[in-house]
Parts: C-alpha cells; sequence; structure tokens
C-alpha cells in the first residue's frame, strides 16, 4: 500500500490504467494527526483474462477508533486481495458472465469483511502480544478500534464490478459527459453518519453494482473529504471539479495531472473541508476499440497547400 504521500498507477494496455492520492488532511496537520485514508492498486491476468483493481478506505478516526489508520490499510488489502482471487476462480473456472456477477453480489461482502476481520485479528494479535488460536472471535470493541469505510472496483473484460460500505463517492464518467453513481444512496445515513466495515453486521450494510464496461469512461473513487470540499457530491461544484480533472489529463497527460494531485488536494483540504482526501482516478477503454474509419473519399481530403496552387 502506498504511503499517503505517495501517488501510484497501474495500468493493463487492453483495459486502460489507473493513479491513486492521498494526502494529510488539514485539520490533522494542526492536530498532529496522520491521515487515516488508505488506496491500493492492482492489474494483473489469470488464464489471459486481463483485471485491473482498485480500492479506497477512510478511517473513522475519533477516539472509540484510535487503530483506524490500521483498519483502512487493512481494508485495502483485503478487497484487493478478495478481487484477485474471486477474478482468477471466475478466469480459471470459466465461469458464465451472469454467474459471475451474480456472485460478486452474492459473496465478494461476505468474503472481503471476513478477510479484514482476520487481518484485524492478525494485527490485535501482533500489537498487544496476545495470542490466540486461529479462528478465534473477538469482541465487537476490538474490531470497532479499527473501524473504516471501503470502496472497492474491479475492471475485467466486459463489466466493472463495485462495492461500497460506508460514505465516500465511486462514480463513472462516460464519453458523452454523464455522471452516473452506480450504487444506490443508503437511505438511513444523515449528515455526519456512516457505516463501518468494523460492524456485526457489516457484510449485510454492503451496497454493490455491476456495470456494462460499454464505452469505457472514467471510474473515480473518493473518500468524502474530497466531494465535501465542492458541497457535496451531487452538487454542481463537485460536477464541475470532476469534469475539469477529465480534461486536464487529456490536455496535459497522466504523469503531470498525477505529479500535480497532491498539491491539489492539500488545497482542497486546506480551503475546504480540512478532512484527509485520497482520489482513485481508473481511466476505462471501451470494451471494443473502433474500427479504424476507412479513409474518405478523395472529395472529403483536406485541400493540401500545394492543391490550393
Amino acid at each position: 500500500m502506498p504511503l499517503p504521500e505517495e501517488f501510484s498507477c497501474t495500468c493493463d494496455t487492453g483495459l486502460g490504467w489507473a493513479f491513486g492520492c492521498s494526502r494529510t488532511g488539514a485539520a490533522h496537520i494542526r492536530a498532529g494527526r496522520p491521515c487515516e485514508d488508505a488506496y491500493a492498486l492492482w492489474s494483473g491476468s489469470s488464464g489471459a483474462v486481463p483485471c485491473i483493481a482498485c480500492a479506497v478506505a477512510d478511517g473513522h478516526g475519533d477516539p472509540r477508533h484510535d487503530r483506524s489508520r490500521t483498519g483502512s490499510a487493512l481494508a485495502v488489502d483485503a478487497a484487493i486481495s478478495e478481487m484477485v482471487a474471486f477474478h482468477r476462480s471466475y478466469a480459471d473456472g470459466n465461469i458464465p458472465r451472469q454467474q459471475f456477477r451474480a456472485g460478486f453480489k452474492a459473496d465478494f461482502p461476505r468474503r472481503v469483511t471476513r478477510r479484514w476481520r482476520d487481518l484485524v485479528a492478525r494485527d490485535v494479535e501482533r500489537s498487544d502480544a496476545t495470542p490466540s488460536p486461529e479462528g478465534t472471535v473477538l469482541p465487537d470493541a476490538a474490531y470497532s478500534r479499527y473501524g473504516t469505510t471501503l470502496i472497492a472496483a474491479l475492471v475485467v473484460y466486459d463489466t466493472l464490478l463495485v462495492g461500497q460500505v460506508g460514505d465516500g463517492d465511486l462514480l463513472l464518467l462516460r464519453p458523452d459527459g454523464t455522471i452516473t453513481f452506480p450504487l444506490p444512496r443508503d437511505p438511513v445515513l444523515a449528515g455526519n453518519e456512516t457505516h463501518s466495515l468494523s460492524a456485526p453486521d457489516a457484510h449485510l450494510l454492503w451496497r454493490t453494482a455491476t456495470i456494462d464496461r460499454g464505452e469505457g469512461g472514467v471510474l473515480l473513487a473518493a473518500t468524502d473529504g474530497i466531494s465535501d470540499s465542492f458541497a457535496g457530491s451531487e452538487s454542481e461544484e463537485f460536477s464541475l471539479f470532476v469534469h475539469s480533472l477529465v480534461d486536464r489529463v487529456r490536455t496535459y497527460g497522466t504523469d503531470s495531472v498525477a505529479a500535480a494531485m497532491g498539491g491539489w488536494l492539500d488545497r482542497y483540504s486546506a480551503i475546504a473541508s480540512g478532512d484527509d482526501m485520497t482520489l482513485v482516478y481508473a481511466s476505462i477503454n471501451p470494451e471494443r476499440p473502433e474500427t479504424p474509419a476507412a479513409d474518405p473519399p478523395e472529395q472529403d481530403r483536406p485541400v493540401s497547400r500545394e492543391e490550393d496552387w
């Protein structure tokens, strides 16, 4: 997992590419607190079927969740591990697409939640020097100390698989400029309340969706510190930010934007939310590259300078 002040990139020549950036919030710096966000990226293939996996997590950070910085790091680790394992089971087993999609919605929340709880138990054992037999279930309060949200996205040949527990933003900007939020809003949450991966029933709190890759687009996953700096994820200001970010990538290239992202997030945090900020930007290629256009008819060709004369 990258350190908070770093950015990292991953890519697959057929599917697209992704980069991420995480920054300590201005309020956290003033209070002497570390960044409690985390993100992770992975790309590879199994059975000649490529995939890109992304995860973003936001540790709760208050005194009741004093190990949430570790909790968010373990969450993105668990998410990437489970998405890669899920992808391999699909690729190696030649499972039909509909079964693959249904399996993600039915099994992924349970699998990733269980893996995160296992990782937490190991960390408790290391941190507290209290060895426990494998499979030991800790008290709920022990998991709560590691409380965090989690967003996960897996890009495969023709499908985007996404899931989320807790707050944060996951959106898809299609090539025609349309922004969609593929995951339904949680009607239970209000204000600063959020669900947590540490809840005893966390596997039931997940929202998941499967999306056709289709014409591709840009998938953004971000902690709520970013949209909170723009009057919320459904505000016009946040929509303008998303479109301008994509325009800058087109104009200046991935490397330039990725290198500048840390400074931009620092500024948004300083003048607005003050929160930690983490963003993963995934550019997804169209499912079927467009067939190169045939040579235009002779009368449609641009007229050369010589022909002008």
